[in-house]
């Protein structure tokens, strides 16, 4: 399969045939270029993707394809083809089978080449990945001449998750496309723990550049996918599956020789079912880690710029401003931070409305999904960087009166302390902490009486109120965990001391 033939063909009226897809396979990691205007593309990315090839042909086919991408640039080439393709699944009334076809095909082509390449990258600059394309070659004459691929690209996959539904048809598409956006953000995997100046991401970098409405757009549509979890049909077909069911040959590349995986990257497992506390939702699941990627993502930038006064780059104020960290704003935690909520989207106060677009969806149904869900850490940090973050979603929490929807679910892992992390933890005291500081909250909290406690083991809860049992529970994770989390301990102390206050007053 490493040497590429001379013109490969499919079979007759375009069916792949066996032995024509192992030529397509073998000319798209061969060594021989094919111009972007070639045919060639449009019958990869036609093909059923369902042949079987063990992991020994497999490792072969990426490092013959990371090695001939160099000369070829096949990987630029597939990307703007991938573009090409969301243009047109998102310009037409009604999209073809075929169009979605190679629509996924091109994403989830690009995902596992795109893996392989960042997970065995020599350098932190990416010059693997060969972006640097001839735009004067035959075919690009409407490439846009001022953007790079790596922006063409971020620019058209976002465009797509933020424009388009998630419906019964294009629901595996978005599938794809959420995992490639996984695989180009994982970039920063190989930069240190505190961003640098000199750290180069191309495509999260591109991404900080989109205009705001294709930004508000996307926040907006992966916090839809969080609350609304949508499924993959049960009884769909996909085409990286064979007849049968099981997976193809591009299917396996996924696991194939991967140095280090940090950033969860899940194997597409299309069939789930549904359980007693929710129905699971990749979907919804990859949306919340784009989201949180993509609003918690910092440039940092090189103190001998200058810092605009108009607020576009940030610094500690409490630091001396020489050896301050300063960032470029980032513009999708900005957008999260103004979210309105739906039911007053035409109820601004006179000065008050926001400039340029606004994500707007219920905060009911939010609040509600982060109270299902809050066991995964994922929707912990997302419910922490609404509390913290966006004043409006703080405000909202303090006036429900079933407030036990998101706290018994926190003090839930509170009480099991010792088997979570210090950083979860964290997340966990500092959201007390910010709702613990509204004076209604800790009257609230007394005046809403829980039935049960089942999960406290000490003693039995009866008629509890949900106020006492936060004290309970912060003492309990004080005396339990004082050597752990010695950071985390005086919110404890802070958190329990304005609980305790209010039950003794």
């Amino acid at each position: 399969m490493g040497v590429a033939p001379s013109t490969p063909r499919l079979g007759e009226a375009g069916a792949a045939s066996p032995g024509a897809a192992e030529q397509m396979f073998a000319a798209l990691v061969g060594d021989r270029a094919y111009p972007v205007s070639s045919e060639f593309w449009t019958q990869l990315l036609e093909l059923p993707l369902t042949q079987q090839w063990p992991r020994d042909r497999v490792l072969q086919a990426c490092h013959a394809f990371a090695q001939n991408n160099y000369h070829t640039k096949h990987l630029a080439k597939i990307l703007i083809h991938l573009v090409w393709c969301l243009q047109e699944c998102t310009s037409a009334s009604s999209v073809s089978s075929s169009v979605y076809r190679k629509a996924i095909n091109a994403a989830y082509i690009s995902s596992i080449f795109l893996k392989f390449i960042i997970e065995n990258a020599k350098a932190d600059n990416w010059q693997e990945l060969c972006l640097d394309i001839d735009k004067d070659e035959k075919g690009l004459e409407n490439f846009p001449s001022d953007q790079s691929v790596e922006y063409f690209l971020m620019k058209g996959v976002l465009n797509y998750i933020g424009s388009v539904d998630v419906s019964p048809e294009s629901c595996y598409l978005h599938h794809e496309l959420l995992n490639l956006m996984l695989v180009l953000m994982s970039t920063q995997l190989c930069s240190g723990p505190s961003p640098e100046p000199k750290d180069v991401h191309p495509f999260i970098d591109a991404a900080m550049l989109q205009d705001s409405p294709i930004v508000a757009s996307v926040v907006q549509k992966l916090l839809l996918n969080f609350v609304r979890r949508p499924q993959i049909p049960s009884n769909g077909s996909h085409p990286v599956f064979s007849d049968d069911g099981g997976p193809g040959v591009l299917q396996r590349v996924g696991s194939a020789a991967a140095n280090f995986v940090l950033l969860p990257y899940y194997t597409f497992n299309y069939f789930v079912s549904a359980s007693a506390e929710g129905a699971t939702s990749q979907l919804a699941d990859n949306s919340l880690l784009v989201l949180l990627i993509l609003i918690h993502y910092r440039k940092c930038i090189s103190m001998n710029e200058s810092i605009p006064t108009d607020g576009v780059y940030m610094s500690d104020s409490n630091t001396n401003v020489k050896d301050a960290p300063a960032f470029h704003e980032n513009p999708y935690c900005k957008a999260l931070n103004n979210a309105k909520d739906i039911q007053f989207d035409h109820a601004d106060v006179e000065g008050n409305a926001q400039n340029g677009p606004v994500v707007r969806l219920s905060f009911a149904s939010l609040f509600d999904a982060l109270g299902t869900c809050l066991k995964d850490e994922s929707s912990v940090l997302l419910l922490y960087s609404l509390v913290h973050g966006n004043c409006d979603f703080q405000e909202y929490v303090l006036v429900r009166t079933d407030l036990d929807t998101l706290l018994m679910p926190i003090l839930e892992m509170l009480y099991n302390a010792s088997r979570k992390t210090s950083n979860q933890i964290y997340m966990l005291l500092i959201i007390l902490l910010i709702l613990s500081q509204d004076s209604t909250f800790n009257a609230s909290v007394h005046k809403l009486v829980l039935p049960s406690v089942p999960w406290y083991q000490e003693r039995l809860m009866h008629q509890t109120s949900l106020g006492s049992l936060m004290v309970v529970v912060l003492i309990r994770t004080i005396k339990y965990n004082l050597s752990k989390l010695r950071v985390c301990t005086k919110f404890c102390f802070c958190c329990s001391g304005k609980l305790m206050h209010v039950t003794l007053a």
